[in-house]
């Protein structure tokens, strides 16, 4: 078992994104968890993440905390309110945003199969 304390997170800059702050809650270097990434990200209004593709051989899922982030897809662009969540799989393209006056809280589940 590993106990990761609130002052013990990671900040980080995440490739691809912008107007927002990251800190990793729970990874290798952090935890020593072989396939797990869990990090927090706090969106400011007009922040997000360009789009990318969810690499071979993981899954994601965003899970919004609070506020409102819009969400773009290969085939779609769809709200996600607080409360909500979306799974990936590998190959699925992904972009997302604070569209909002308001800043929005995001959890991020990172899995390696």
């Amino acid at each position: 078992m590993k106990i990761v304390r609130n002052n013990q997170l990671v900040p980080y800059q995440a490739k691809g994104h912008y107007n927002m702050l990251a800190q990793r809650i729970h990874s290798k270097e952090i935890s020593n968890s072989e396939m797990l990434t869990i990090g927090l990200s706090w969106f400011l209004p007009g922040g997000g993440a360009e789009f990318n593709t969810v690499g071979e051989g993981m899954e994601l899922v965003y899970y919004i905390i609070e506020g409102t982030m819009t969400l773009t897809t290969d085939k779609e662009t769809v709200p996600l309110n607080a409360g909500d969540s979306c799974l990936f799989k590998p190959g699925d393209g992904r972009a997302i945003k604070n569209d909002s006056t308001h800043p929005a809280a995001m959890l991020v589940i990172a899995a390696k199969k």
